[in-house]
């Protein structure tokens, strides 16, 4: 892995390549969807403002060691670590897009179709900055660190949980793909939460960083809050299907 490319961490160019390209992507999907301009920069800003500040905020709170002050200084940001970045994200977004736009559906879609791109981006600066690491293991796709990368042991073959989790990803990409949109338009979200809270939380088994994360009984809080943010978005997923089943076959009898 390279943790750095010349003076720069490898983890930040990536870092701000998943927050232009998040950027990028909500101005095409906006525009698709017929949204305003300022749903999509307000989605934007959320997104850079939820994985940089809110995820910061969000680690120094699970670590017990919040400082107001700290967030004020951009050394603060450069040492120790994130976490939450996707749940700042959508704290700050959900309630501002439902606000802001007419067509909520549409804000809503667009909050989660603009996710999965923009999150390989962010795993790869994982894999390459050696965070978010796995346990030591000898199976054959096993991958080593060198000297030099965060967190995760040097020379030890270890399962790369920063792929399984873009591997994730891709799946969701895959599944956006394959929908009917005219069938699902408004519920794209519950689809990014039931696929990634699931894939999320089961990828989360096989990492070795476990003692830098709070426990909630047997599992951590990041499998705690995708498993219930899953396991909500199934069952609405479930009755939304049903709802627009109910609608299709009314207005079938009508006609």
């Amino acid at each position: 892995m390279y943790p750095r490319i010349g003076p720069v961490p490898t983890y930040s160019i990536l870092y701000i390549l998943s927050i232009l390209s998040h950027f990028l992507i909500c101005y095409f999907i906006a525009k698709r969807l017929g949204l305003r301009h300022r749903v999509w920069i307000v989605v934007g800003i959320c997104y850079m403002e939820g994985m940089i500040v809110g995820a910061k905020i969000l680690y120094d709170i699970q670590n017990a060691q919040f400082d107001l002050w700290a967030l004020l200084s951009i050394r603060h940001y450069m040492q120790g670590g994130v976490w939450g970045g996707l749940l700042a994200y959508f704290i700050l977004a959900l309630p501002l897009v439902l606000i802001l736009a007419k067509n909520r559906r549409a804000a809503l879609d667009l909050v989660a179709i603009s996710v999965p791109v923009p999150w390989i981006f962010a795993k790869l600066g994982c894999l390459f900055n050696g965070c978010c690491y796995g346990k030591a293991s000898s199976i054959p796709w096993a991958i080593t660190f060198p000297e030099g990368a965060r967190g995760a042991p040097a020379g030890v073959p270890l399962h790369p949980t920063q792929i399984y989790e873009i591997m994730v990803v891709v799946c969701i990409l895959i599944v956006f793909k394959k929908l009917k949109y005219e069938r699902w338009a408004g519920a794209m979200l519950l689809w990014f939460l039931a696929l990634y809270g699931t894939g999320r939380a089961a990828t989360e088994f096989f990492r070795g960083d476990s003692d830098q994360h709070l426990f909630v009984g047997p599992l951590t809080l990041s499998q705690l809050i995708c498993l219930i943010a899953a396991g909500a978005s199934i069952i609405l997923l479930f009755l939304w299907r049903r709802f627009v089943r109910n609608d299709v076959l009314d207005e079938s009898m009508t006609i």
